[in-house]
This record gives C-alpha cells, sequence and structure tokens, in this order.
C-alpha cells in the first residue's frame, strides 16, 4: 500500500533572503553616509550610522521616508530607474535635522536589473573639495620630490641649484629661499641662488652670525633674533625663516634659508627643509667631485696630448709590446725605420719584427718589473727590405698599479751617424792623400820640367832626321802629360778664392759652347741652347762655373765619340723639395751612357773609365758646384746621360765676396 501526501502539505525549501538589520549592518561598513532606496517609489528603506550623523535623524525616522522630504531639491527625475544607466553623480540638498541645509554629492549605484534598488552615496561638497585639495597638494608634493631627485643631475652648479629651490617652493609653500656658499678665504656666507624677493635678506652672512645657525632653525615674529638673519626676516616683517646648514658640522659649505610673508609653517616645515638642505648639499658635493673629475680630465688630456706628440714626432723608433711579447702598437718613427705600418704586425711575436734580438726582454725583467730600463746596447737590425743597419735599442717595462702591463722598445737608428762616422774618416784619409798629392806634384813638377828641357836641348842638337828623335817627341809628350797631370792634381789639392758676383747662365754657357764649336763640328755634333724666359741671374764665380760647363760639355763631346750626335743645354728657374728657387742647367748628350757600377763613382778623385783620363775632372766640378751652394745629379741609360746642375739665385742687395 502507498502512501502519498498531497501537494498542499509539501514545504518548498527556499533560500534565505537578507534582512532589514543585515543590510544596516552592512550599510554600515561603509566610510560615506549612504542609504538604500527604492527609486521607482522614491523612498528611503535603510540608512546607515554616517548619514544619521550627518543629519541628525534617527534611522527609524528615515524607513520608509519619501525622498523629498530628505532633500530639499529633490527631483524624480534625479535618481535613475533606468538599468542601462547604472551609475550616476549630482549634487542635493541635504535637510537636517532642524532645517538645515547641506550640500552634498550623490553617487547612485543601480543594484537590481529591474533598476528599482539602488545604493546612494553622500559626500559634502566642502569634504570633496578638501580632498581633491589634499589630492592635488600631494600630486605637487610628488612632483617637488621627484623634481628635487633630478636636480642634482642638472650640469652647471646654478642651473641645479635654480631647479632645487623651485621644487623647494613647491615642496615647503615658502616664497624666498636663498642658498648661501661659504668663501673658503674669509669664512663668510655668501649669498649664490635664490628664489623669490631675495633682496630681503642679507646678501652676506659674516662668520659671527653662523655659530647659532649651524643646526635647523625656525624663527617666527615674537621670538629672539639671534643672527643677521633672524633680523632682516623681523626687518621685512616675514611670518617665519627657517633654515638648515649644508654640509657636515665640520665642514660646513653653505646655508639654506626659507621664508614666507603670510603663510604660517607647517609642523613638518623643518623636516622639509632638511630633505631641501641634503640635495643641495649633494649639489655642492657633485659640482665638487665634476670640477674634480673636469681637472683630472683635463690633466689626462693634456698628458695624452703631450704623449701623444711626443710619439709622433719622436726620432727614435717606439715599439709597444704586450706582456705577452707581441706587438701593440708602432709609433710613425718605428714604421719608417723599420718598413712596417702596425696593422701588419699588431699581434705578431716580437721576435718576428726584430728579427734576431731574443736578449731584448730578458725573463729576469718579466719577473722583477721594478727595474727601471735595460740597456740592449748598439745591435744590427734588418728593415723589411732585408737591409741591416746600426741600432741602439733599450727596453723599459711599464708599470701600472704594482703590475706589468706593457713594454717599450726604443729604437735609435745609428745608420746615419755610422754613414757620417765613415765619410769623415773617408774625408780625413783624403784630406791627408791631397795634402801628399799636393806636396808630390811640386816635388814631381821640377823633374819633369828638368827632363822636358834635356829632351828639347837633345831634340835640337841632333839632326832632323836623326832616329831618335821619334823617342824624344815621344817622351817630350809623356812629360807634358805629366805636367797637365800635376795641374789638375794642384788645382784640386789646392783651395781655390772665388769671386762671387750676379752671373748671365746664358751668357756664361755660350761663351764656353763657342770655344767648343769648331771641335763639335769636326766630330759631327749638333748642339742646341734653350733658355725659358724671365730665367733669373745666378751668384758664382765666372771662371770656376765656365770651367764646370767646360769639362761636362768635353765629357759629353766624348761620351759620343767619333760618329757624332746631339748636345742639348737647357736652362730654366726651379723650385727645390723646400721649395728654394734655383735655376736648372741641364747638359744631354746620344752618347753610349754611363755603366751601373760607375754611375755611384764617377765624382770620387781619380776614379775614370777612359783610357787616358785623370778621374779629377767631375771630382773638381762637384766640389766647384757645392762650393757655390748647389747640387749636381747624373741620370744615364743606354744612348744618353743628363748631368743636372742647380744653382742659388743671386740676391742683388748683398753679393757675397770670398
Amino acid at each position: 500500500m502507498r502512501i502519498s501526501s498531497p501537494l498542499t502539505n509539501l514545504r518548498l525549501r527556499r533560500r534565505p533572503q537578507p534582512g532589514i538589520q543585515v543590510i544596516d549592518e552592512l550599510l554600515d561598513t561603509l566610510p560615506q553616509a549612504a542609504l538604500l532606496i527604492d527609486a521607482q517609489e522614491n523612498c528611503l528603506l535603510a540608512a546607515n550610522t554616517k548619514l544619521v550623523e550627518m543629519t541628525a535623524i534617527p534611522r527609524r525616522d528615515m524607513i520608509d521616508l519619501d525622498l523629498g522630504q530628505l532633500f530639499a531639491n529633490f527631483e524624480k527625475r534625479l535618481f535613475c530607474t533606468d538599468n542601462e544607466e547604472r551609475e550616476r553623480q549630482f549634487e542635493l540638498q541635504l535637510k537636517k535635522r532642524g532645517g538645515a541645509l547641506l550640500e552634498v554629492q550623490a553617487e547612485q549605484t543601480c543594484l537590481d536589473a529591474q533598476g528599482r534598488w539602488s545604493l546612494v552615496i553622500l559626500e559634502p561638497l566642502s569634504l570633496k573639495d578638501q580632498r581633491q585639495a589634499e589630492f592635488r597638494r600631494q600630486g605637487e608634493l610628488w612632483q617637488a620630490l621627484s623634481a628635487l631627485a633630478a636636480a642634482p643631475q642638472e650640469g652647471e652648479l646654478l642651473d641645479a641649484l635654480q631647479v632645487s629651490l623651485e621644487a623647494g617652493s613647491q615642496l615647503t609653500g615658502a616664497s624666498l629661499l636663498v642658498v648661501y656658499q661659504v668663501d673658503g678665504q674669509s669664512y663668510t656666507l655668501k649669498r649664490l641662488a635664490a628664489k623669490g624677493a631675495s633682496e630681503l635678506l642679507p646678501e652676506e652672512i659674516h662668520p659671527q652670525d653662523v655659530v647659532p645657525l649651524q643646526t635647523p632653525n625656525l624663527w617666527t615674529p615674537g621670538k629672539r633674533s639671534q643672527s643677521s638673519l633672524h633680523r632682516a626676516a623681523r626687518a621685512s616683517n616675514l611670518s617665519f625663516l627657517a633654515s638648515v646648514p649644508l654640509g657636515k658640522p665640520e665642514a660646513l659649505v653653505g646655508l639654506l634659508a626659507i621664508a614666507g610673508d603670510q603663510m604660517i609653517p607647517s609642523v613638518q616645515i623643518l623636516d622639509l627643509l632638511n630633505i631641501l638642505g641634503d640635495t643641495i648639499t649633494s649639489i655642492f658635493q657633485n659640482q665638487a667631485v665634476r670640477l674634480s673629475l673636469q681637472s683630472d680630465i683635463q690633466n689626462h688630456t693634456t698628458e695624452l696630448t703631450i704623449a701623444s706628440a711626443v710619439r709622433e714626432m719622436v726620432q727614435d723608433g717606439i715599439v709597444i709590446i704586450s706582456p705577452d711579447l707581441s706587438i701593440q702598437d708602432l709609433n710613425p718613427s718605428a714604421e719608417a725605420i723599420l718598413g712596417y705600418a702596425t696593422r701588419e704586425v699588431q699581434g705578431q711575436l716580437y721576435q718576428n719584427l726584430l728579427v734576431g734580438t731574443e736578449n731584448l726582454i730578458p725573463t729576469y725583467i718579466t719577473t722583477q718589473p721594478g727595474i727601471t730600463i735595460h740597456d740592449v746596447g748598439d745591435i744590427k737590425l734588418y728593415r723589411r727590405n732585408g737591409n741591416s743597419f746600426l741600432a741602439h735599442v733599450r727596453t723599459i717595462p711599464i708599470v701600472v698599479n704594482n703590475e706589468l702591463a706593457n713594454f717599450m722598445i726604443l729604437i735609435q737608428d745609428l745608420s746615419q751617424e755610422e754613414e757620417f762616422r765613415l765619410r769623415n774618416q773617408t774625408l780625413e784619409q783624403r784630406a791627408i792623400l791631397g795634402e801628399l798629392n799636393a806636396s808630390f806634384a811640386h816635388e814631381v813638377r821640377n823633374p819633369i820640367n828638368n827632363l822636358s828641357t834635356g829632351l828639347q836641348v837633345m831634340a835640337i842638337n841632333l839632326p832632323p832626321d836623326n832616329p831618335n828623335q821619334e823617342l824624344i817627341a815621344r817622351l817630350q809628350q809623356d812629360c807634358e802629360r805629366m805636367e797637365d797631370l800635376m795641374k789638375q792634381v794642384l788645382a784640386f789639392a789646392k783651395p781655390f778664392e772665388y769671386k762671387m758676383e750676379e752671373l748671365d747662365i746664358e751668357i756664361s754657357i755660350k761663351r764656353v759652347l763657342d770655344r767648343f764649336r769648331p771641335h763639335m763640328a769636326r766630330v759631327n755634333i749638333q748642339y742646341r741652347i734653350t733658355v725659358e724666359p724671365g730665367t733669373p741671374r745666378v751668384e758664382g764665380d765666372q771662371r770656376a762655373l765656365e770651367q764646370v760647363w767646360t769639362n761636362l760639355i768635353n765629357n759629353a763631346i766624348q761620351a759620343m765619340g767619333p760618329d757624332g750626335g746631339n748636345l742639348a743645354v737647357k736652362v730654366r728657374p726651379v723650385k727645390t723639395i723646400d721649395n728654394l728657387p734655383r735655376v736648372e742647367i741641364s747638359i744631354t748628350d746620344t752618347g753610349t751612357g754611363i755603366p751601373d757600377e760607375a754611375r755611384d763613382h764617377i765624382f770620387e778623385p781619380f776614379y775614370t773609365t777612359k783610357r787616358n783620363g785623370t778621374g779629377l775632372g767631375l771630382a773638381i766640378t762637384k766640389r766647384i758646384v757645392a762650393t757655390h751652394k748647389g747640387s749636381i745629379q747624373v741620370t744615364s741609360i743606354p744612348g744618353g746621360t743628363v748631368f743636372q746642375v742647380q744653382l742659388p739665385l743671386a740676391n742683388s742687395s748683398d753679393l757675397k765676396r770670398s
């Protein structure tokens, strides 16, 4: 048997709904005055304690209260009943018990889908304005602190101070801010930067007034004036003056003072002033560090500039080697001496560059870097082309922080000094030989004259058809040749006195060519002389220079031989590599040329390739040109030779006589 209960006897289990007490408790958790309303009926359903305190109306009297009785300017349209607009803000006039009105801002939030139930938050407009003002003040404080934090990053001291004072004005509200700096000589505090009417405070604070200002200080009217700063504030009718020292007590660098003419200082004024003072102290410290760094950088830059100039201009070669004995750098002199560019040898072992110099960096230098210089001495090094040269080498370890950083090898090229030494030795030997030749020539000329005279007497006394006449003639020719040789030896050995004057080279050379004209016609030599217009005169001895032209033209004629050829003489103005003006005389022939092995010796005394030559003609020529402060060069190829003589210009106002 099934027993069933009628549906009417079943109890449906429903979810419990919050009561009015629960709603009141929820509303009381809100920090603002709040009420729950029926927007369609325009009545109040619940209110919290904050609303009771604001209106002084008991909570029980508010239940089911018409909203028009609670708000003086109530209009039904103010409260939204449309679900699409769930939040609204508007201003109302709240009625307080006793009839007083309170301006409030209402913020409505719909709670249900139909928009009937709404939560309304009320806030007095005065409290809102105060809150907004506080919010703006907080924003200004954060902005001031941000600017204050960035002030030390300013490059210039005055710019950084001005930024910090602007931020300090926002931070403290003071209208007048002054920064004083200690004068290192007089210990007087002098005004350095200011914002506002700085003339209200003294420009200087004397040392005797600094003592009471060495701690944070707040002065207001009615307090005793302890310094000239306080007396100036009192005289200017300022409402307050606060100051804080800058720097440490034992190392005061300045003073910060702020003041106002209307505001009352807050209780945190000294705390804020300390923050501002710490920032300005940091600015002074940063400035000192910056100036010190700038000085160090300037000194370092100067040292680097000097070192770079020395490195670039010093004549000694400098090779920088790392502790692992690889090449790091070469200065220009080292590149010129050795023939290598830095990029070609950088990173290679130094032995690859300085061949055969294993003892340049002894082991004891790497283990005892305190030793300053290792003098290797004079050794033989090799250039890139394989030529050896004599050099004086020194090794210097470079120590940084008691650690070996690099080696510097100094190379002094002695090849030129060695060349000068050998040349001087040769000149000394030639000078001795010249004296011997001169003595020898004097001694030989007399016997030659006697022999020549005796041969002439014998030729006169013998019949013309005597067979010995031919032998006597040959002996006389030999005597004449020896006499001519002795004359040239004496001419080369004996110093010649030159008479320097202005000369026209064209006239001088034409005079010599005229003497050679018959001879050149006989040997079928065609000649041409070319003189560029405007060629200036030279300074020289006419007889000596004509001997130069005679020797060079005679050599050219002999080089072309019996078959003849062409002889060209060209005179033109030129400039040397030192940009000095010169007159160049080029004598060109179409002869066989000078062999390569003889070209470097043709100006040496007694060196000749001719069968009957003495080897003194070109030596005398070079000496004459050198005495005239000129130069002579030769260029020769098979089929032609060019001698180029350059002479200095004449100075009409100061002709030299010697």
